[in-house]
């Protein structure tokens, strides 16, 4: 008897203690052992009846194994964190600290009934292996059955093999490709016998009505979940419209750029996740929230305006924060080094540091024929025009973006507009029509005719030289194509994705081999495509061509280097154009990222920089010889640069090759914000209200949603 049960002990612990099998290989175990004929007591009849004193020891000899047994089986799993949710000890050694503490995060959510919740860790720390820990731990505890996780098409295939790696027990389908009857099996299976659907953003736009029903009955997911989840960051956009019409009883949302541009973005990630029923309405949220949180960042705001803002601010960190978590590199490394790994006595895996990163912004000139084409294009009646009305300037200022990289990124219509369809001989003997084919202009042509292009091609030459890798990121194809014309002119080995290239095992390949490759120097990739959901630690130097409106857009760049994996130092080169609109974009991102970090809880200032005057100065092209900004930047940053004797050698190569100068990119938001009260009791109490009005307001419509919720279902 002692024998068999210790058996089935042995039996049990096998299926528990390998992440690999989930809840179901567990059933199929349990059914195997169901059917195996129990041996009958005549089959082996015993030689003499055994004594009191044999029948003691036996019985106490099972009643040991058995508890060791069950005492084994416990110590496969472990609690994560404390959370109360376990994970076989076997995938949960594998996690960093903070994935553990991001996994805990998750299940208290799910605990405390809350409806959802953000996990806003930077980009590289791990969110998916956190998202699938959470879930191996959900399913094994049967707490969950049916899961919708959707994502940008070029992540898809990622997920499912992160899900094989991780937790090949759970069933994972897909909800893509081409046919809709595959589709269809995959989707009716999840939700009748339980596990994962991967679907993509583009799917969920057509079949959001086919994955809210089952058997031509509304259907309610487990788990909704969304990565890179920025892209319903407006509330009126069809693909935000399609996902809230899918009913979950939990919404999560994976984002490591929970703000882009403005508040109204985070109110809506909020507001999705947690069922509209934390921040109130958007108008609301708006007026009480974002504008004195906005106002409080501008340089010429007043004192009772920046305490004002500051206050709002930490009330609104007050009431996201049971439902948001974000840790960045920064700060994972300083828990890293503070708390040597093992000395809680616990087993844990050990967080590679990551090496230095010097992120640079670099002061290039405009090439004699890009500032002629700018001044004339400023001086244009059009543009005199329509700075006196109320029209978007936003094609004009595509224009002028575009001259700062290239003048043959111009469209047709532009260069004859400027007549500009062929260059005089005053343009230069090698001077070519600027609506000529690339592939028809000479190498040397193309380089004269754009700064940045001059400063870039000696870069990546000396760069291959000193045998690194080089990812080249721009907004713009036909920039790519003109980097590209140049490199196989010269026969440098290099490597492209844009978004023609649609095959994702192609894309996935051209990463692949980049990264064994160590011949190919450069990777050219376009901003949106390339940005997201690639891994390239090969590369130790990112190049920015030209910067974003979107200081995510450029961020998320660099993190395709910059993550979890990268052994090397690396360095960033921010390219921009002196006294041009490039300038002026450079400093609204500025105020952006500053109003992000306050809004999400980092305390850094950037000093605010700027007035609002100064950034509505698009249309005037100032000295182009220096940068305003740059010389702002040094007298604020200049001796505090993290550097060694090889930087400091390759930062005076730099300034060989003819720009302006450098700032440190990375070293804006060093200085702590400094904690401004009103100067008088009643502007005191006045402050106070205000922020008490607000959590006031945004509770009750919360609460308003959240009672129309109960009654309607």
């Amino acid at each position: 008897m002692a024998a068999v049960m210790v058996t089935r002990a042995r039996n049990s612990r096998r299926v528990k203690q390998d992440p690999r099998n989930g809840p179901q290989a567990e059933q199929k175990t349990s059914n195997r052992s169901a059917k195996k004929p129990t041996p009958r007591a005549e089959e082996t009849p015993p030689e003499r009846e055994p004594g009191e004193d044999l029948n003691g020891c036996l019985g106490q000899v099972e009643e040991k194994l058995v508890t060791l047994a069950l005492e084994e089986e416990a110590d496969e799993c472990v609690n994560v964190a404390q959370s109360g949710l376990c994970l076989y000890r076997q995938m949960h050694d594998q996690l960093f600290e903070h994935q553990k503490d991001g996994v805990a995060f998750l299940y208290s959510l799910y605990r405390e009934g809350r409806k959802g919740g953000i996990l806003a860790d930077d980009m590289g720390l791990g969110k998916t292996i956190q998202i699938i820990a959470f879930l191996s731990g959900m399913f094994d505890a049967k707490l969950v059955r049916s899961v919708l996780l959707v994502m940008p098409v070029t992540l898809v295939n990622n997920w499912k093999q992160e899900f094989a790696k991780w937790a090949p027990g759970i069933r994972v389908k897909l909800f893509h490709g081409t046919s809709k009857k595959e589709r269809g099996q995959h989707l009716h299976r999840i939700q009748t016998e339980k596990g994962v659907l991967l679907t993509s953003y583009q799917m969920i736009l057509a079949n959001w009505e086919q994955l809210s029903n089952c058997d031509q009955q509304a259907f309610i997911w487990d788990y909704l979940i969304l990565d890179e989840a920025h892209k319903i960051k407006s509330p009126l956009a069809k693909t935000t419209k399609a996902l809230r019409a899918i009913p979950a009883r939990n919404r999560i949302l994976l984002t490591g750029t929970p703000v882009q541009n403005n508040l109204q973005e985070l109110w809506s990630l909020f507001d999705f996740a947690c069922q509209g029923t934390l921040l109130g309405t958007a108008k609301t949220f708006k007026m009480e929230y974002e504008n004195p949180i906005t106002r409080a960042r501008e340089k010429d705001a007043t004192l009772g305006e920046k305490a004002l803002g500051l206050k709002i601010a930490e009330n609104l960190m007050t009431i996201i924060q049971p439902h948001f978590l974000r840790r960045s590199k920064d700060e994972i490394q300083k828990l890293r080094s503070d708390q040597p790994p093992g000395s809680d006595g616990r087993n844990t895996v050990e967080l590679p540091s990551l090496p230095r990163k010097n992120d640079f912004i670099v002061w290039v000139y405009l090439s004699p024929v890009q500032e002629n084409i700018y001044r004339n294009f400023l001086s244009l009646d059009h543009i005199k025009e329509l700075l006196m009305t109320t029209h978007s300037p936003l094609a004009e200022l595509t224009v002028l973006k575009k001259l700062c990289d290239h003048p043959r990124l111009l469209s047709s219509q532009a260069c004859l507009q400027l007549g500009l369809e062929t260059l005089s001989q005053e343009d230069g003997e090698d001077a070519v029509g600027l609506m000529q084919e690339i592939q028809k202009v000479s190498e040397k042509v193309l380089i004269q005719e754009s700064g940045k292009l001059t400063f870039l091609v000696d870069l990546l030459a000396k760069l291959r030289e000193e045998g690194h890798q080089t990812l080249v990121f721009s907004l713009s194809r036909k920039m790519l194509d003109i980097i590209e014309c140049i490199l196989t002119q010269r026969r440098v080995k290099f490597m492209r994705v844009d978004g023609t290239v649609t095959c994702l095992v192609e894309r996935e390949k051209r990463v692949r081999d980049f990264q064994e490759d160590k011949s190919y120097s450069v990777f050219l990739l376009t901003t949106q495509v390339g940005g997201v959901g690639l891994t390239l630690t090969a590369a130790t130097r990112v190049v920015i061509f030209d910067p974003s409106w979107n200081p995510a857009t450029d961020l998320q760049a660099v993190d395709r280097v910059y993550r979890i994996g990268q052994k090397e130092n690396v360095v960033i080169y921010r390219l921009i154009t002196c006294g041009t609109v490039e300038e002026k974009i450079y400093r609204r991102q500025v105020f952006k990222d500053s109003l992000i970090r306050q809004s999400t809880g980092d305390k850094k200032n950037p000093y605010r920089y700027f007035s609002k005057q100064e950034l509505r100065e698009l249309f005037v092209l100032t000295d182009t010889r220096r940068s305003l900004t740059q010389l702002q930047l040094q007298s604020l940053h200049g001796t505090q640069r993290n550097s060694d004797a090889n930087l400091d050698k390759h930062i005076a190569f730099l300034y060989s090759l003819g720009m302006f100068g450098i700032s440190d990119h990375d070293l804006m938001y060093t200085s702590e914000t400094s904690h401004e009260e009103a100067d008088d009791e009643e502007a005191h109490q006045y402050i106070q209200d205000r922020v008490h009005k607000a959590q006031e307001l945004v509770q009750l419509e919360s609460q308003l949603v959240d009672t129309k919720k109960r009654t309607k279902h």
